[in-house]
């Protein structure tokens, strides 16, 4: 994932600020959509302010956060009510070990919160025009 940022400084650091693009400010599931800029902080002396930049996530920790975000609080919904199911409880039980299975799986996510932040975007100097704000 690739994103167009400009080095600002922020409270004495250096800081990419990435815009909220369309896209984002319909979805919110995440941290762009739900702000109208995102500060990402940069390495002390990479960059100048005011300087253009690209900033881009590896695929692979991309499809990682986004399986983790995304798949592992429906995989526990739906593994919360094949229990429900195989007990034999009733349907408002089952229907509660389901909430529950989304209830722990958010809970894995925001105890996983510290090390997903440890994600850090490589940036480099924008050198092309194919990416927009």
């Amino acid at each position: 994932m690739k994103r167009r940022a400009t080095v600002v400084l922020h409270e004495g650091r250096l800081m990419a600020e990435v815009l909220r693009t369309e896209a984002c400010q319909q979805c919110r599931a995440c941290q762009f959509g739900q702000q109208e800029r995102v500060l990402v902080e940069l390495p002390a002396g990479a960059h100048r302010p005011g300087e253009e930049i690209e900033l881009e996530l590896p695929e692979k920790q991309f499809a990682v956060a986004s399986v983790l975000a995304y798949g592992l609080p429906v995989l526990l919904l739906f593994l919360g009510l094949g229990i429900g199911s195989l007990l034999g409880l009733q349907e408002i039980w089952q229907a509660a070990c389901a909430f529950a299975g989304l209830a722990v799986g958010l809970g894995i996510i925001k105890l996983l919160d510290p090390k997903l932040r440890k994600m850090r975007p490589v940036s480099r100097p924008c050198n092309s025009e194919k990416f927009t704000r």
